[in-house]
């Protein structure tokens, strides 16, 4: 057994890698007797798809998303303002620490085809979310950087690709293509990356009509576990999906028996070919920041639609997708974890520049070990969240609610912008 071990010990090193390099985003909390309506009201003004639930005595105690939402109260014509979120959260979900191998963790997410997992710190406490798609974007986008920062084979090769191809679709393919070729062919071998057709193939999907109401399409979307697309005269019209049915129905109480689903969903969606490969949908989902993608033949026939884990398990599952997430890991490797994992600017920050401050550091290396007891050690509360085009009469009800006197204020890229106190 020794022996065996010994002969897999770099793997084993490697994925000492903590689930902290993944940068979980920060989560809106809810509490288990709070109203399903009142989450749904903060995940809408926070923009989220899940919020974490915390017990009495801040502990982990459930997860509610806006698929538990239409699964768990639409289908069931559940009033969101009567029920309390412990009737639709997922109680006691899987849970990570930020010391844990971030490998491990999305091992785990994809293997369970788990969008979201909780991360939490030694003592229990609540802390981040890790979000799949996010880590996903997070890590092409890391490697997109890398390949940007100097020339190689693969680059040159890449723009010739570039400089043949007509089309900006041809262009983003072939980018991706000799960006994560190498990598890709860990989880196809020598097969070549299938067609969504081919990931499609027996998968149910929800097509509706733009007359049907709410509660109808909940109940097909909560079979099916997948967004509604909305068809007239055999053609695509809508999307609707579950974070449209928490945002734009259940927090803004519509009725659902008697609206129709046209008056809601997002008209006129992109769509793409059956004969479009996984890697092509994954580059387009990447740069439109896409979570789904309807799928249709030229005629405009509907085929199916594709999410963010069919792209991902499709491909092999979570081995397959082990070499993307190693290597995005590793490039944090060559700036200080500090930079990189904990940065408010995601790590955006140029090299030379963190070069510079640690060389300034290592005079003072004394006392920096004297004082090297982290700030984790005084266990910071988590903070209300707003973002700086919200209006302060919403960040004031969230401090109200949140009872707390100061919210931080992100940007859009989800660095520090600023505070705002009561």
């Amino acid at each position: 057994v020794l022996s065996k071990k010994s002969s897999t010990k770099k793997p084993k090193e490697k994925d000492s890698r903590p689930v902290s390099k993944l940068r979980p985003k920060k989560p809106p909390i809810s509490s288990s007797s709070d109203s399903v309506l009142s989450v749904a009201k903060l995940l809408a003004m926070k923009r989220s798809a899940a919020s974490l639930v915390v017990s009495e005595e801040g502990g982990l105690a459930g997860i509610i998303t806006d698929t538990d939402i239409t699964r768990r109260l639409v289908a069931k014509h559940l009033d969101a303002s009567l029920t309390s979120v412990s009737t639709v959260m997922t109680a006691n979900p899987t849970c990570v620490s930020m010391s844990d191998s971030a490998m491990d963790a999305m091992t785990t997410m994809v293997e369970n085809h788990f969008r979201h997992l909780p991360v939490v710190d030694d003592q229990g406490g609540v802390v981040g979310l890790l979000d799949i798609a996010k880590c996903l974007n997070d890590a092409i986008s890391k490697l997109e950087k890398s390949q940007s920062r100097g020339k190689s084979t693969a680059q040159e090769a890449l723009e010739q690709a570039m400089q043949a191809q007509g089309t900006q679709n041809a262009q983003a393919a072939a980018a991706l293509q000799a960006l994560l070729g190498p990598l890709m062919s860990q989880a196809f071998g020598s097969q070549t990356s299938p067609t969504l057709r081919s990931l499609l193939a027996g998968k149910p999907s929800t097509v509706v009509g733009p007359e049907t109401n709410l509660l109808e399409a909940g109940i097909k979307m909560a079979e099916s576990r997948k967004a509604a697309l909305v068809v007239e005269d055999g053609r695509l019209t809508g999307i609707f999906g579950f974070k449209d049915m928490c945002n734009r129905v259940i927090a803004k109480e519509l009725p659902l028996e008697d609206t129709q689903i046209s008056s809601v969903m997002t008209p006129k969606p992109e769509f793409v070919s059956p004969e479009m490969t996984v890697l092509e949908a994954l580059q387009t989902m990447h740069d439109n920041s896409f979570l789904t993608l309807p799928v249709c033949e030229d005629d405009g026939t509907v085929v199916g639609l594709v999410n963010v884990m069919d792209v991902i398990y499709g491909c092999g599952g979570a081995e397959g997708w082990r070499s993307i997430f190693s290597s995005s890991l590793d490039l944090d490797d060559d700036v200080s974890d500090d930079v990189s994992a904990r940065s408010g600017i995601s790590g955006r920050g140029s090299a030379a520049g963190s070069g510079s401050v640690l060389s300034k550091k290592s005079s003072t290396k004394k006392p920096k070990e004297k004082d090297s007891r982290p700030v984790s050690k005084l266990r910071p509360k988590k903070p209300p969240i707003s973002s700086s085009s919200d209006s302060v009469l919403s960040v004031a009800k969230l401090l109200a609610m949140k009872r707390s006197a100061a919210s931080l204020v992100v940007s859009e890229e989800g660095g520090l912008a600023g505070i705002i106190t009561d």
